[in-house]
């Protein structure tokens, strides 16, 4: 190989494998609160409430991905969401980006402040937004209600 030839740039990723203990967990980040369960056999579900921007969007991928490992498939319940900027999409298409090299399906269930977003922003309708029966299926639930889900608080 010559000097003039450059070789790849070598790259490196990241694998989480998510603690069994972390889905009892949530999260707080700044007006926001994260919560995840896993449904059998192989499902995660994610739960966000509060408002998303600047300040938490990159934390909100970040725990997607802490959380998928293993998974075949992720539900992001954004419905109890107050707020969500255009910072929170830039974190949705992360997610989406993260998904597809993992792997993963995923679903996202989406209230009305995240759906006004993604009629400016994703026009095309890209992301794999539940519609109908598909978003029925699933709990609406506030985090105050996800020990009950996770099987703590009696």
């Amino acid at each position: 190989m010559s000097t003039s030839e450059s070789s790849p740039a070598p790259s490196t990723q990241r694998v989480y494998r998510a603690d069994p203990r972390s889905f009892d967990l949530r999260e707080e980040h700044h007006r926001a609160t994260f919560s995840a369960c896993q449904l059998p056999p192989t499902q995660v579900l994610v739960t966000i409430h509060g408002e998303i921007d600047a300040t938490n969007s990159c934390a909100l991928a970040r725990y997607v991905e802490r959380r998928i490992c293993g998974s075949r498939r992720l539900v992001l319940d954004l419905q109890t969401v107050e707020f969500f900027a255009a910072s929170g999409f830039a974190a949705l298409s992360n997610i989406n980006v993260i998904c597809a090299r993992a792997g993963v399906q995923w679903s996202l269930l989406a209230g009305p402040h995240v759906w006004r977003l993604l009629r400016i922003c994703d026009p095309a309708r890209e992301l794999p937004v539940a519609r109908g029966t598909s978003a029925g299926k699933y709990l609406r639930t506030r985090p105050s209600d996800r020990k009950l889900l996770v099987g703590g608080n009696n």
